[in-house]
């Protein structure tokens, strides 16, 4: 009776290990997927809000400028009021504007406007109609004057809509601080961990 109890304790150990294994692989596949869809959701979030706010401000003042064309004087000083003494400016670090062929039409850095980079996929899809975003590090070519003061940024690609058509006729690249998102992020995703840890804990011990 002694070793068919001894038995029995090694197959109800060997059982409870085996269920131990496949519930923790399970908590950290659901964890990790949670994880970046929260990441994923909360900078979403964040960059539509700006979007739609840089839109609302931006948009009227480029509706004029030619399809083929830079944008005019007059543009670029009300863009320079607008990012430089507006509530925008406690919103973002830095804004470009670009043209479908990869030329940057405004930026507050006056020695990036005129040239042309290669056009990247997030601007191809902005330019089908699409905000993205995303944490940058800023190691493309026209981030060179982002470089200077910060490592990473959000990054994002909003269209901007002729009034009369409905087409894309620009791009506003804006670029956020981080701090304040990762924080959220943080906390949100440590949440997300710990719920999924009790309800595997639970369940284990069920």
């Amino acid at each position: 009776m002694r070793i068919l109890g001894i038995d029995r304790f090694t197959f109800a150990g060997q059982f409870l290990l085996f269920s131990l294994g496949i519930l923790l692989i399970g908590m950290v596949t659901i964890g990790l997927w949670m994880q970046s869809n929260v990441k994923r959701a909360m900078i979403d979030r964040t960059a539509g809000m700006a979007a739609l706010y840089v839109d609302s401000l931006v948009s009227p003042l480029i509706q004029d400028t030619p399809a083929d064309g830079p944008l005019s004087s007059t543009a670029r000083a009300e863009l320079d009021i607008l990012v430089e003494s507006t509530p925008l400016d406690s919103e973002l670090v830095s804004v470009k504007i670009w043209s479908p062929t990869g030329e940057i039409l405004y930026s507050p850095n006056a020695d990036l406007i005129g040239r042309t980079f290669d056009v990247q996929e997030n601007l191809v899809r902005a330019f089908s109609g699409e905000v993205v975003s995303g944490l940058s590090d800023l190691s493309e070519p026209e981030n060179e004057n982002e470089r200077l003061t910060w490592d990473i940024l959000i990054e994002t690609y909003a269209p901007i809509r002729s009034e009369g058509t409905g087409s894309v006729i620009a791009v506003a690249e804006f670029y956020q601080l981080p701090d304040e998102l990762i924080a959220e992020i943080r906390r949100a995703q440590l949440q997300s961990w710990i719920i999924v840890g009790f309800a595997t804990l639970i369940m284990y011990v069920l």
